[in-house]
């Protein structure tokens, strides 16, 4: 009796000392599975020393990806077995993105797996996608894990956070994001939005571009990370991934509603409202003096409603943003820096009113800076009705590429295998078409048409008339 009663206070005393824990520790290490698990050795041996509980070994996207196809190994089964032994040897949790080739339905097919390992090597969460959307393969996929320590995982790939509703972040507050989306599967590149997800859900975020604290960004690029399991930090700084504009992909902005930053107006305060087709936007943007280089710089004011292409998905976008432009002429912004880079904004402030149903809105901040004051930045949602009102706010700011709001309307989405028995597919084609038809750049370009036209009558009619 006395060596149960003994047992049961052990347990209870490991217990209380488990849940006392608030934090863990957490690293993000980078490195090629190609080469096995050399590159990932000596920073393990590292990291072990520092009792660290879980580390995310950063997954590379190959260029073959791009074009739809995985640059697949033959050694999936023996990466396996050495990640398992691994986790066991440093008695750390493992968390890992590989590829594998499957047999489905007579067809190989190249999967692509989120994996969780436990301290002692066995797995304990797989989360599983076809790399070919069209592929009809059968599946069954765990994304969520309990650790030792005390903390619920959830497991998820960069393009889910286009591509899902994630009505899950509700009740979860340490997310791992592994899984990098290939260039032709983003609209925005999933890793641009890592940081917004962890802001406005307040979550802890183990990803491949580092580790962030909800409204605090980026808090780690590789070291080791001590993180509240609450993921309540407070903290006085927001920390930027910083962005190079050459990892920008360029975007097409043929259907957007783009109108030319007046920055000698914005001195005093610049207001206008941007609209595509029913959606508007209202800016309002103030600078500080300008120099004589910066009176060159080019910013947009872009509006975008409808239907986007993702890779083999269509998805429903609307978003204002305020975008940095190398040049800028009607409706086509091309990124770029130099002069724009000594702009410094007083105020921005861009506010749009959303669908509330099945959407999510995100905020966008990209830029050169690594940190700013957390006062500077604001994101507020006020739900009225079903319509979600949406400021977003940016103060004593510079080096800014992007700000602004991407909302997603997960109500239009659909992809190529039901495009063409997609009527809603065809009514928003129409709907585009006769919208191109009727925008006022049409009609300007028939203006401007017409005065040359009348010129060139003008000018045959005189010779006309000398000649008799």
């Amino acid at each position: 009796m006395e060596v149960l009663l003994k047992f049961i206070l052990l347990f209870l005393c490991y217990h209380s000392a488990v849940c006392s824990e608030v934090t863990y520790k957490a690293t993000v290490i980078s490195g090629n599975l190609r080469n096995g698990l050399r590159d990932y050795l000596p920073q393990m041996n590292e990291i072990s020393k520092q009792n660290v509980d879980i580390v995310l070994l950063a997954s590379e996207v190959s260029d073959s990806e791009t074009y739809g196809k995985a640059d697949c190994t033959d050694n999936y089964d023996e990466l396996i077995r050495d990640i398992s032994l691994l986790a066991n040897r440093f008695n750390i949790y493992v968390v890992t993105h590989l590829y594998q080739k499957v047999q489905c339905q007579g067809n190989v097919e190249a999967m692509k797996n989120n994996i969780v390992f436990d301290r002692k090597g066995a797995i304990v969460a797989v989360y599983t996608k076809p790399l070919n959307n069209y592929a009809t393969c059968n599946v069954t996929s765990q994304n969520t894990f309990t650790t030792d320590f005390g903390v619920e995982f959830l497991v998820l790939m960069e393009e889910d956070l286009l591509l899902q509703d994630l009505e899950s972040l509700r009740n979860t507050k340490n997310v791992i994001i592994t899984g990098r989306a290939a260039d032709n599967m983003v609209y925005i590149k999933g890793n641009q939005l890592i940081a917004s997800l962890a802001y406005i859900s307040d979550v802890n975020v183990l990803s491949d571009d580092g580790i962030f604290i909800g409204k605090a960004g980026l808090k780690s690029k590789g070291g080791v990370l001590e993180i509240n399991k609450n993921g309540k930090d407070k903290h006085i700084t927001l920390s930027f991934n910083p962005i190079d504009i050459r990892d920008i992909p360029l975007e097409d902005t043929n259907q957007y509603i783009i109108r030319p930053l007046d920055l000698e107006a914005s001195l005093s305060g610049y207001q206008e409202t941007v609209c595509d087709g029913g959606f508007c936007c209202q800016f309002y943007v103030k600078t500080r003096s300008l120099c004589a280089k910066t009176t060159e710089a080019h910013y947009g004011l872009s509006v975008y409603s409808g239907v986007r292409r993702t890779g083999e998905h269509y998805i429903g976008v609307d978003s204002c943003k305020l975008v940095v432009c190398a040049a800028l002429y009607k409706r086509t912004c091309v990124l770029g820096l130099e002069s724009n880079m000594d702009v410094v904004f007083e105020k921005i402030s861009i506010k749009g009113n959303f669908t509330a149903h099945h959407s999510t809105q995100f905020p966008v901040i990209l830029t050169t800076q690594t940190s700013m004051s957390s006062d500077s930045f604001s994101f507020v949602k006020k739900l009225t009705k079903d319509i979600q009102e949406v400021s977003a706010e940016l103060s004593n700011a510079k080096n800014i590429l992007k700000f602004g709001i991407l909302s997603r309307d997960f109500t239009r989405d659909y992809d190529d295998a039901n495009f063409n028995s997609n009527s809603s597919g065809k009514i928003q084609y129409s709907n585009d078409f006769y919208e191109y038809i009727l925008n006022e750049d049409i009609f300007e370009f028939f203006d401007y048409l017409w005065i040359k036209i009348r010129v060139l009558i003008f000018i045959v009619s005189i010779y006309i008339l000398e000649m008799m």
